[in-house]
């Protein structure tokens, strides 16, 4: 296995690998002294989707490739996997914040809008409404990195 430069990635795009069109390559980022051995490839087949692998080339100049994530048709995602697919990086720190939704319908009678909503918040922190799993209708994940020292 070799060191592979810019002149390997240039003969690689446009190629057919597995049934695969080689869109883009490049050389893998890492801190290891044989990190520019690897490379990964982003590739489209026929049927219009998608996959990133990591490879290196073979004697004689044959590519191997491995470790392959496919998208179906989501080339955007795609794309930031080829773009940050790397290894050897080292893992990121990152909180996530869950926020589930409950969802629950009261009906009164009021003077305006305003009142039924000031009745319902009253009874409710009164806790005549408990919402429970019962009352579920979504789900959302965010993820923020964690800044260093926190």
């Amino acid at each position: 296995m070799r060191k592979l430069t810019e002149q390997d990635l240039g003969k690689i795009v446009g190629s057919k690998v597995s049934g695969y069109r080689v869109e883009n390559a490049r050389i893998k980022n890492g801190p290891f002294v044989d990190s520019d051995h690897y490379g990964f490839i982003l590739g489209k087949s026929d049927a219009g989707q998608y996959v990133t692998w990591q490879f290196h080339l073979l004697e004689g100049g044959a590519i191997t490739v491995y470790w392959g994530h496919y998208f179906m048709e989501d080339r955007d995602a795609a794309m930031c996997d080829f773009n940050t697919r790397d290894t050897s990086s080292p893992p990121q720190r990152f909180k996530v914040t869950i926020t589930e939704t409950l969802k629950m319908t009261i009906e009164v009678e009021s003077e305006d809008k305003y009142e039924a909503e000031q009745m319902v918040s009253d009874n409710w922190r009164k806790s005549q409404y408990i919402l429970d799993a019962d009352n579920f209708v979504g789900v959302t994940f965010e993820a923020v990195p964690v800044a260093d020292g926190e």
